[in-house]
């Protein structure tokens, strides 16, 4: 494994893909490039579990105080 600029692993590997699903998936991510597309794809998998793990979380303590200063922190 060799190491890319950013600090993250990268591994070459051989893997049979649909190109069309490939191409398809490239569009709707805004993605040219193979690696670009399997990469995005993979963050929108990570996020879509943290997102989906983040709304079945209870929030019973959170105030709407705290969640105001949390929304005003953000931005």
């Amino acid at each position: 494994m060799r190491m890319h600029m950013t600090g993250h692993k990268r591994a070459r590997t051989t893997v049979n893909l649909d190109l069309d699903l490939v191409r398809e998936a490239g569009v709707v991510l805004g993605t040219k490039r193979t690696t670009d597309t399997l990469h995005e794809a993979l963050r929108d998998v990570v996020r879509r579990e943290r997102r989906d793990r983040l709304a079945r979380h209870d929030f019973a303590d959170l105030t709407l105080e705290q969640l105001r200063d949390v929304r005003s922190d953000a931005g």
